[in-house]
């Protein structure tokens, strides 16, 4: 018996269901920049005209003169929601349906902060902090969710502290490195069906879907990473970017625990509360840009990201009981982020800009997400210069 039960412990535990539910954008949060979003991120790697637009390229601030600095206040409000759908229980619990609801929208709002500072230690050399949640997704499931044996709440949250240096090699040419010091913490719960895990042992009272529990997962990390871009401008109006942000690669150690648990099964060791830990890679990505100047008013923006979103092939819970690690297989795809936009110089004080962006899906090629961004720029005057951005997206 302690052996079923060691088996259906790890059929019971569940991982953090990000690959189903995070649509098209995955975990990744782009929203870093108010001036970027408001052209959908095109050009972002080619851009020197924000202290933000160090996040996309450590290169960006060699044209930044003095001390500058952005603070950044973006809402995500996502929508996810299944209108149909089936689940039935795994064989080794009996393989009977599993009654309830789709679970409704399971997105949950966020604010994602980001601060951005830089500074001209020398004419050719520039110093940049920025501090980001460039990864994150909360959803949550209803109670009665079909799906509640999944995944029930599922929270990743980052936190990245990135310092950086550029240098204006050429006149044409400037190269920008960094740090990556990324915190991750997560929480990932779901029900257990005692119910089932009891009537597989025969014990007299136990019915698939009557004695849910609960197993709930935590743990962080911090480990770190790096970035590299360059900037090169060809001719006086034209300029090309180019970064790489490199993978981080983290060891999640935690708890694992549950709640509600029937006796006789309470009395195995299987389901005690253990200590855990799953390996997550927030992937590298690739980013080119491009800024050209029309005229004094116009300016045109391209930009084209690779995410290396392939290394997301499983998500695996050990655990340092002896129980079996739970393991979901993603086999998520990598993706290409492809955008381009507009500004037009109203005047000296407003600045507009627009912008379209065609996003693959990481789980499955043939769907695709698109985002459109529009904004307004409003810029003060000196003595206290100031620029307030204004972006939406959908």
């Amino acid at each position: 018996m302690a052996r079923s039960f060691l088996r259906a412990a790890g059929l019971g535990v569940g991982t953090l269901a990000l690959a189903g539910q995070a649509g098209a954008t995955g975990f990744e949060l782009r929203e870093q920049s108010a001036v970027g979003q408001g052209a959908a991120f095109a050009g972002a790697a080619a851009r020197d005209d924000d202290p933000s637009m160090i996040f996309f390229n450590p290169a960006a601030m060699s044209s930044l003169p003095g001390v500058q600095g952005a603070i950044v206040g973006s809402g995500v409000f996502p929508t996810a929601e299944a209108k149909s759908g089936s689940a039935t229980r795994n064989a080794a619990l009996g393989g009977s349906p599993i009654t309830g609801s789709t679970g409704g929208d399971i997105g949950l709002d966020a604010f994602v902060p980001a601060v951005h500072s830089t500074l001209q230690l020398a004419p050719d050399w520039h110093f940049g902090l920025s501090v980001t949640a460039p990864w994150g997704l909360v959803t949550k499931q209803a109670e009665d969710s079909i799906a509640r044996y999944h995944a029930l709440t599922s929270s990743l949250r980052t936190t990245n502290i990135a310092p950086a240096v550029s240098w204006q090699a050429t006149p044409s040419l400037s190269l920008g490195a960094g740090l990556q010091i990324q915190y991750a913490t997560a929480r990932l719960s779901n029900a257990v069906d005692f119910g089932a895990i009891g009537a597989a042992q025969r014990i007299p009272g136990f019915v698939p879907g009557t004695r849910d529990g609960r197993s709930t997962v935590t743990g962080d990390n911090t480990a770190v990473g790096f970035t590299l871009g360059a900037q090169w401008q060809p001719l006086a109006n034209t300029r090309v970017g180019l970064s790489f942000r490199s993978a981080v690669f983290h060891t999640l150690e935690g708890d694992a625990e549950f709640q509600s648990v029937p006796f006789p099964i309470s009395r195995s060791p299987s389901f005690a509360n253990t200590a855990a830990q799953a390996k997550l890679v927030t992937p590298e990505t690739v980013t080119l840009g491009v800024r050209q100047r029309i005229d004094e008013r116009w300016t045109a923006l391209a930009g084209l990201e690779w995410t290396n979103w392939s290394r997301f092939r499983d998500l695996t819970v050990s655990f340092a009981n002896g129980r079996a690690p739970s393991i979901t297989e993603e086999r998520w795809r990598d993706s290409v982020f492809a955008s381009i936009g507009g500004e037009y110089r109203w005047n000296e004080a407003l600045t507009l800009r627009a912008g379209f962006a065609y996003d693959q899906t990481r789980r499955c090629g043939r769907r695709t997400a698109r985002r459109a961004s529009r904004t307004t720029t409003a810029t003060g005057s000196p003595p206290a210069p100031a620029t307030r951005s204004t972006a939406t997206s959908r």
